[in-house]
């Protein structure tokens, strides 16, 4: 099999670029093991226009938030399904504290940020004491959707290949690379945080983050609407309910802790005034870039092989954009915006 490009990895990333590529006319095969742990697969799929504590804007948001909805939009529209939705997030405040930073924040940013004008709807399904601010407009993307739909996509046209990667068994030259039967000009590695352990990559400023999360159902809380205070209630697929996620810089293993599950109940006995059931708990292992900015492009010493990783927990926002920019620099050489550019960090990986 001859490809131009060969993709490691179907969550996100890989997933967008793959698109985009095709697309542009590129014949890909990409290459995935279905891991039902990846952080693609369990992520809560918001863009959030303001993120942290301080409620800043998200980088680079006025470009990438229309850019995101208009790219999920289409590919909804190419599956018939509907893969992105316009939501507001409701930021129960839990401090007499919190609310006086967060109408601090109101004279800067009245963009993005506002009062909940309906707090009193409120009282029937939380308790709360120091009011609801309001962030809106956010998006809610279906990732599980998107990437069933495009794993199905890419197996009906014999461009994916269902299996684990295997480094040891990639042949790489200065002309391309060969994978089994498989020969391409380029490599791209958008496997999450495997590409972390890869020779290639593996001296980039890697920070490696665990992720702990309930599925819940909670059958009488509205889903269109995100609910925040300490912890996230997000509505996620099958009229279920994602809520999290913790960010653990520390730990010895993947598996669900007690401990996370035991306090994540504890909050939401006391803020949740309805019955809920926990169905699921999931772990996944986020790749993050320490200056929180994706790895983007081709190794500056062995030009048959790039990566398109890094997106930390901003993947659903960041990954559409920058995709559509790799894919025009592979293509038609387009320049790649410096702060993503992989080759920042050619002093490190040339070495």
């Amino acid at each position: 099999m001859k490809a131009d490009y060969l993709i490691v990895g179907q969550g996100i990333s890989g997933t967008l670029l793959s698109r985009a590529l095709i697309k542009a006319g590129k014949q890909v095969v990409v290459i995935d093991d279905g891991n039902i742990s990846s952080s693609s697969k369990v992520a809560s799929g918001v863009i959030n226009p303001v993120t942290g504590k301080r409620l800043v804007r998200t980088w680079m948001i006025e470009e990438l938030l229309p850019f995101a909805r208009e790219t999920y939009e289409k590919m909804g529209a190419e599956f018939g399904v509907s893969l992105v939705s316009k939501c507001n997030i409701l930021d129960f405040h839990a401090s007499r504290d919190a609310a006086e930073g967060f109408n601090d924040k109101l004279a800067e940013e009245n963009e993005y940020l506002s009062q909940s004008a309906d707090e009193s709807k409120w009282q029937e399904y939380f308790r709360f004491n120091y009011g609801i601010g309001e962030i809106d407009p956010c998006l809610l993307v279906d990732i599980s959707a998107m990437l069933r739909k495009w794993r199905d996509h890419l197996f009906s046209k014999d461009l994916l290949v269902w299996n684990r990667f295997r480094i040891d068994d990639c042949e790489i030259a200065e002309g391309g690379v060969r994978y089994g039967d498989i020969t391409a000009d380029k490599i791209i590695f958008c496997d999450g945080a495997a590409s972390a352990e890869h020779p290639f990559f593996n001296k980039l400023t890697w920070s490696k983050d665990k992720g702990e999360v309930l599925i819940a159902e909670i059958p009488v809380l509205p889903s269109n609407n995100i609910y925040k205070q300490a912890i996230n209630i997000v509505p996620w697929r099958d009229g279920l309910f994602w809520i999290g996620a913790t960010h653990d810089w520390k730990y010895s293993d993947m598996q669900p802790t007690a401990a996370f599950r035991k306090q994540t109940e504890e909050l939401l006995n006391y803020w949740l005034k309805l019955p809920y059931k926990i169905v699921d708990h999931l772990v996944a292992q986020r790749p993050v870039n320490m200056d929180r900015k994706p790895f983007v492009g081709l190794h500056p010493a062995i030009p048959s092989v790039g990566i398109f990783n890094g997106m930390g927990t901003k993947g659903c926002s960041v990954a559409p954009y920058f995709a559509e920019q790799f894919a025009q620099h592979l293509v038609n050489g387009t320049p790649l915006m410096p702060d993503v550019d992989v080759r920042r960090f050619a002093k490190i990986l040339s070495r």
